[in-house]
């Protein structure tokens, strides 16, 4: 029997009251409150009320908190094993009150929720940062119904927004098209709400790579929509340009997608800094994409140079774009003939794996695996 169910029941016997007349009046089951008091379902916060209520007693919340959390401290220092499933320990909590207020702190807190769940993704997958992100962006998109100041609401709808980027890539990446889409959409609308030229250029940079396998001058359309607005910074705008040009050579517009990888190039050797929300924005991010864009368009021996040397770049905390790196360079090998070291790289790639959640990756490095068994 669990501490809470000891003093529930003692309570109630102590009243002389039975089950069935404090089920009556409590509005639960008797087998649930039979069940509670047992020890096989947990006393959720709701549930002791009642019995103070009915009870007519004050405290027993308080005294079963402070029996349980004794009981837990006991059971660690003894090295006991505990039967009950750690995911009970979850019930009764309550969702989180939306304050009455919403000032910088809340702002804050959603644009570091961004960059945390951004190094989960970049480290580990998006499949492995997907929920989690999801979670925190219920949270914040709950605050936009509280009282605010209009320059507060700007600047939270821009928060909203890069949080919402950053877990619809996540579900993207974790190959959840559905929900990849619905989150593009409420970044796309966030995005709008606020103020960030930045962050608007890259959501639909983002929401354009959704399509981009399947329509990719289509994708090019939607990201061509942002580069009417000068007020993009250089690294975004080189960003743009280098996504637009893969998705040409995609399509089969090799000239024009020669274009923008000169732009591209050019841009991002002004440099400067990213926003606060793009920590994976760095010259090295946009050079990965000018060299995807250049074997989109077929040069891969300028590709393979390229990717030779950005690869080491790309460290333990960008463990994700090393392995799609690794496969496209593994992919690249293979179509010249180096199939050797397309095989060993396809081997690095699968141990990459191991540790990283990718369903994008993993689709990859099967497509290089057929295509190195169809050179057999």
């Amino acid at each position: 029997m669990s501490e809470s169910g000891r003093v529930l029941r003692a309570a109630r016997e102590e009243a002389n009251i039975g089950l069935d007349y404090m089920a009556k009046k409590t509005s639960y089951s008797k087998s649930m409150l039979s069940r509670v008091e047992n020890g096989t379902r947990t006393a959720t916060p709701e549930l002791v009320a009642a019995y103070e209520r009915t009870l007519g007693v004050q405290g027993l919340g308080e005294d079963v908190n402070r029996r349980e959390l004794l009981a837990a401290v006991a059971a660690m220092a003894a090295g006991a094993a505990v039967p009950e499933p750690l995911s009970r320990l979850l019930d009764g909590l309550v969702s989180p009150e939306v304050p009455s207020e919403v000032g910088t702190s809340e702002v804050n807190a959603v644009l570091q929720a961004t960059n945390a769940y951004t190094a989960i993704d970049l480290r580990l997958g998006g499949a492995a940062a997907a929920d989690v992100s999801t979670g925190a962006l219920r949270w914040a998109v709950s605050l936009l119904d509280a009282s605010m100041t209009t320059s507060t609401r700007t600047a939270l709808s821009s928060a909203v927004a890069a949080l919402a980027d950053r877990t619809a890539w996540t579900h993207y990446d974790a190959g959840r098209k559905y929900s990849a889409r619905r989150l593009a959409e409420l970044a796309l609308r966030t995005a709008n709400e606020g103020d960030d030229r930045d962050l608007r250029a890259h959501v639909l940079i983002d929401t354009a790579s959704q399509i981009g396998k399947d329509e990719p001058a289509e994708a090019a359309k939607i990201v061509s929509v942002a580069f009417s607005d000068k007020r993009v910074c250089a690294l975004e705008q080189a960003n743009l340009h280098a996504v637009c040009a893969r998705h040409l050579a995609n399509a089969g517009e090799t000239s024009n997608a020669r274009r923008h990888i000169h732009l591209a190039e050019q841009l991002s050797a002004r440099g400067g800094d990213a926003p606060a929300w793009a920590t994976f924005l760095t010259p090295a991010h946009v050079d990965k994409l000018i060299t995807e864009s250049l074997s989109a368009a077929g040069e891969r021996q300028e590709a393979i140079r390229r990717f030779e040397t950005i690869l080491p770049q790309f460290g333990p905390d960008r463990a994700r774009a090393r392995a799609g790196l690794v496969i496209s360079l593994g992919t690249l090998y293979a179509q010249e003939g180096r199939l050797e070291e397309a095989r060993s790289l396809a081997d690095q790639a699968d141990a990459a794996l191991t540790d990283v959640r990718s369903g994008r990756a993993a689709s990859s490095l099967k497509d290089l695996r057929e295509l190195l068994s169809a050179s057999l």
